[in-house]
């Protein structure tokens, strides 16, 4: 598993530091692919031209121009890129502070921002500006980017959706309904599950899954217990089926992630 930090694969065409602010401007081949990955930190990639399949633990995204994802510290992913290929253009965004920039890089999201071709547009044409008026104009086509990503994120996200939230997250092994996360929420059961997946990303199941990963990940870092008795800490009672869920949202066999997290201590 290939850890990476302040960069991406590939050789950026563009690439510009502005104080705490990192944008780089990086084009892909057609039909080449990157293998399972993750970044030591958050950053925000904005798909610029062309295409990709990004694969990960929620599930496979068509990533097409104007989609801004955001990606979470330690978010492991692995893309397939079209035959026309690709540009993306990824931003680590450093000290830019604000409680609506920490939770919008607190999760992997996906947002198609009204305004973002504009944005997308000017972005580009400051990248490739060579005046002295050019850091500037670009840093702030940055920040209103990332401020209506903020707005939107805000937007999506229901009132009653930190009460499911908390619930899942206090007790990743317990088994809610969703007719009881839904009796919590104050909301139709079918309500729930659209609003969950717009707002998360991924259906209440498959982000509890994520939870009980998470705790068979620091089990597997943390303890020499055996794989079997892993699987049943993380709530799961048939250990190939915990292998299985293991290695899609992961890229790893649980033998394999463990090697590797316990040889890097």
């Amino acid at each position: 598993m290939q850890h990476l930090q302040r960069s991406n694969y590939g050789q950026p065409e563009q690439l510009r530091q502005l104080g705490g602010l990192l944008i780089s401007a990086t084009p892909y081949a057609g039909d080449s692919a990157l293998p399972w990955h993750e970044h030591d930190e958050a950053y925000l990639c904005l798909v610029a031209a062309g295409g990709y399949t990004q694969h990960s633990g929620n599930g496979d995204i068509d990533c097409r121009p104007g989609l801004l994802l955001s990606h979470p510290q330690g978010h492991r992913h692995a893309n397939r890129f079209s035959p026309s290929g690709a540009r993306c253009i990824s931003m680590h965004l450093g000290d830019t502070a604000g409680a609506g920039v920490t939770r919008l890089l607190s999760e992997h999201r996906q947002l198609r921002l009204p305004e973002g071709d504009r944005l997308l547009a000017r972005i580009e044409r400051e990248l490739r500006a060579t005046d002295d008026a050019a850091p500037l104009a670009l840093h702030a086509a940055v920040l209103e980017l990332v401020a209506l990503a903020c707005r939107a994120d805000d937007e999506r996200r229901p009132a009653w959706l930190q009460r499911v939230l908390d619930r899942l997250h206090d007790d990743p092994l317990a088994t809610p309904s969703l007719h009881e996360l839904a009796a919590l929420a104050g909301v139709h059961p079918s309500h729930l599950a659209r609003s969950f997946q717009r707002a998360k990303g991924t259906s209440v199941g498959e982000y509890q899954r994520g939870l009980r990963i998470a705790l068979a990940r620091k089990a597997l870092t943390e303890t020499h217990d055996s794989i079997a008795d892993v699987a049943a800490l993380a709530g799961f009672t048939d250990q190939s089926h915990f292998a299985r869920v293991f290695r899609r949202m992961t890229g790893e066999t649980p033998r394999d992630y463990r090697h590797r997290a316990q040889t890097a201590c």
